[in-house]
């Protein structure tokens, strides 16, 4: 049987940046991703996948998954800038959102923001500790329920591409040390995929497309994998996958921690992006649109990194809702177009977890359960959905299995 020093099972951020680190520390690393792409969450959908490369827009992408990153995606930056790649982000040009109407009109944010309740509020809400409380006790108390309602509750919505109220606050816009050689908002050549592409090409660990992990056993030397191109052994193990995924795996190795996993609920989004000529849309440049009462959560755009012809959106909307001709429908009303306006049309189906207010204690006992454990659990369900928390969940606790 093969074996490895470590297997890291999910090639998404969580799993590419705790690979480099744990290369970084000598060790023999095997990536094994289920997908014929590296990226997970994040998906660039690229229009030379589909159309010539000599066509007008070839060069032309659009984000379907996870959109933007900061510099304060420290453990991220880390590891790309070991690539030395670091010079090869792209700014993103500083934008506005938008909120839409039901008349299709846009608003200003600060139009829906009541001053004087936030006036009244602020003083009061600031002081409460966030642990304990949800986004909508805390934000709620913060500027008011009203603005709350308003404002705030699509707002996060959009963010999380979710219903946010009953998320964790400890969670939401957590401060991270910022990375001063990288661009505050950025994104990569081809999308934020091409930036994972970048940690896997020439890397010091093994990446394994398409290869899906069916089962985990364990004995006093490792883990044992059954895998699709066959078995394989390791003494450390990463499960850098979904939680229900996880779940799965570990159903044989820790059926208590396995167990609490199968509770963690899910959400998800159905996302559907729409390239069409710039010329086309009324729309002005916008980084994002935030749906109100509506079919979608939001709307990220392509307008931050802008292109000389095209205009790309992507709506992510509300699960079971529409079918495809009412949600191209709903996006051509939107923007204003109709549906033969629109050159190219591609969607995906985004699947989240959904933490509640009591999430970060549960994570918690289940590290505790962990804590001796040559198995390491990361990914977007752990300390928050953003990239930047993936990263920081990867860097965590590849230190803590280094150090076993």
């Amino acid at each position: 049987m093969e074996t490895v020093d470590c297997i890291i099972v999910g090639a998404g951020v969580s799993g590419l940046v705790a690979a480099a680190r744990m290369a970084q520390a000598g060790r023999r690393v095997l990536v094994l991703e289920a997908a014929p792409r590296v990226g997970g969450c994040i998906y660039s959908w690229r229009l030379n996948d589909e159309i010539k490369a000599n066509e007008a827009g070839a060069d032309f992408w659009l984000e379907l998954g996870a959109h933007t990153a900061y510099n304060s995606y420290s453990q991220l930056l880390e590891a790309l800038q070991a690539r030395g790649r670091l010079d090869d982000l792209l700014p993103r040009e500083k934008m506005g959102y938008s909120f839409v109407a039901a008349d299709n009109t846009l608003h200003s944010p600060l139009k829906r923001l009541n001053f004087f309740q936030a006036a009244f509020s602020l003083p009061f809400g600031i002081r409460k500790p966030k642990p304990g409380l949800s986004v909508a006790e805390w934000f709620g108390g913060l500027l008011g329920r009203g603005n709350y309602r308003n404002l705030l509750g699509p707002a996060f919505a959009a963010v999380l591409s979710q219903p946010a109220d009953s998320f964790p606050a400890e969670w939401l816009f957590r401060r991270k040390p910022r990375m001063q050689a990288a661009p505050r908002k950025y994104t990569f050549p081809g999308g934020l995929q091409g930036l994972l592409e970048a940690l896997a090409e020439g890397a010091d660990f093994e990446l394994r497309k398409q290869t899906v992990v069916s089962a985990v056993s364990r004995d006093a030397t490792g883990y044992q994998l059954q895998t699709s191109s066959g078995p394989l052994a390791c003494r450390q193990l990463i499960l850098a996958v979904p939680v229900d995924a996880a779940a799965v795996l570990l159903a044989d190795v820790l059926p208590d921690v396995a167990r609490e996993l199968q509770t963690f609920p899910m959400s998800s989004s159905e996302a559907l992006g729409v390239v069409l000529p710039a010329s086309k849309t009324r729309i002005t440049a916008v980084a994002g649109l935030i749906g109100v009462d509506d079919d979608f959560f939001s709307v990220v755009t392509r307008d931050p990194v802008p292109h000389a012809t095209l205009r790309g959106f992507t709506f992510h909307f509300k699960p079971g809702r529409l079918g495809q001709d009412a949600k191209l429908a709903r996006i051509a009303s939107v923007l204003g177009v109709t549906p033969a306006d629109f050159l190219h049309v591609r969607g995906n189906i985004n699947r989240l977890p959904s933490p509640g207010v009591e999430h970060p204690k549960r994570v918690a006992a289940i590290d505790v359960k962990l804590t001796r454990e040559p198995l390491a659990l990361v990914g977007n369900y752990l300390n928050g959905l953003s990239i930047g928390d993936c990263a920081e969940r990867a860097a965590t606790e590849t230190a803590r299995l280094l150090a076993l």
